[in-house]
């Protein structure tokens, strides 16, 4: 555990099985925390989110931090829960819990591959009591929290939420009519199919039936609308996250309208040259971090990389990643790769041409 005092408490965490060995028993008081209570703070990375997204959801919160170890390494297990259950109603925040500038946070973020909401001084009203980070809340579809505590133990609670909450995409509401529907809507590659038939049967002449297939096609409308604006305020910051949520609306809508505006607009992207450069630097500079983790493990994980340590590395790597950053800032300056790029090559002292 990393001690939170006197650093600044905000919220999020969940290390999942993996960090099981370092699990201690989930605080008792969860009872009297509920999701009411939670304040968001400032929105740092990934999409937007507000109490209203929130609603009828299974959500995770998880205290965590870019100077905490263990945090690092719970989140790519989060990235994983997030992108198995979110349509079945999993709503992942992670809320930065360190001193730490935005641009180092999302940098850290971007980093990792993380996709799910990170917010910045976030709060929950009776919740704040806890000493340390990863420290993880759960509140079930009700907004009743289930569980609070170190995330080693927080995995199965999460999964029995999610799998006795309604799909997320119905906002709470059950269907009696229509109910096999329901039980569809928890996988997001059935939308397009379940749209298709609610459209059909919002003609029934049984008017529950009508009103029913009424709600759900203006539900996974509503969704499907979502998604492309999501890629839309994302395209130019973030073109991977962008044509990530294209390419889940074209999958989920397949066959309907909402599917087919998808492919049009990753088609429109795959002509655009500027986009298909930020795609490329997004890519160059994954491979730019890659290298730079094989190197700061090779230096025995040092805090800092001192012009003593980057002398160390051969001068032929270095002549590598002075290359690829080039490279980065070259296809799209000023995005958030370039500048990631130029922190790993002034980091490494790549600034200037290196020397044969």
């Amino acid at each position: 555990m990393i001690d939170l005092q006197p650093v600044r408490v905000v919220v999020l965490g969940i290390a999942m099985a993996l960090l099981g060995t370092l699990a201690h028993p989930a605080e008792d008081d969860a009872a009297d925390i509920s999701l009411a209570g939670l304040r968001l703070g400032q929105q740092v990375a990934g999409p937007a989110v507000s109490p209203e997204t929130l609603a009828h959801r299974v959500v995770v919160l998880e205290f965590w931090g870019v100077n905490c170890p263990p945090c690092l390494r719970s989140m790519p297990a989060l990235e994983q829960l997030h992108r198995e259950h979110a349509a079945a109603g999993l709503a992942v925040i992670g809320a930065h819990a360190q001193a730490a500038a935005p641009d180092e946070i999302r940098q850290v973020v971007e980093q990792l591959g993380v996709t799910f909401p990170i917010v910045d001084s976030a709060t929950v009203e009776g919740g704040m009591g806890f000493s340390g980070i990863p420290h993880c809340m759960v509140f079930d579809h009700t907004g009743a929290c289930v569980y609070r505590g170190h995330p080693g133990q927080a995995h199965e609670v999460i999964l029995a939420a999610v799998r006795s909450s309604p799909a997320s995409v119905l906002e709470g509401r059950s269907l009696v009519k229509l109910a096999p529907l329901a039980g569809q809507l928890r996988d997001e590659g059935t939308f397009g199919a379940v749209l298709r038939k609610a459209q059909v049967q919002t003609a029934s002449k049984d008017q529950q039936v009508a009103e029913e297939a009424e709600y759900v096609a203006d539900r996974l409308e509503a969704y499907g609308r979502r998604l492309l604006d999501n890629a839309e305020r994302a395209r130019d910051d973030d073109p991977v996250l962008a044509i990530h949520y294209v390419q889940r609306c074209a999958a989920a809508y397949r066959g309907t309208d909402l599917g087919r505006q998808a492919g049009k607009l990753a088609a429109e992207w795959k002509k655009d040259e500027s986009f298909q450069q930020g795609i490329e630097a997004a890519r160059r500079c994954r491979t730019l971090e890659v290298a730079r983790e094989r190197i700061v493990k090779s230096l025995g994980d040092p805090d800092e990389i001192t012009p003593e340590l980057a002398a160390r590395v051969p001068q032929g790597l270095r002549r590598q990643l002075a290359a690829t950053a080039a490279t980065v800032q070259r296809l799209a300056p000023g995005s958030a790769s370039a500048e990631r790029a130029e922190a790993i090559a002034r980091e490494f002292g790549l600034s200037e041409p290196v020397q044969p």
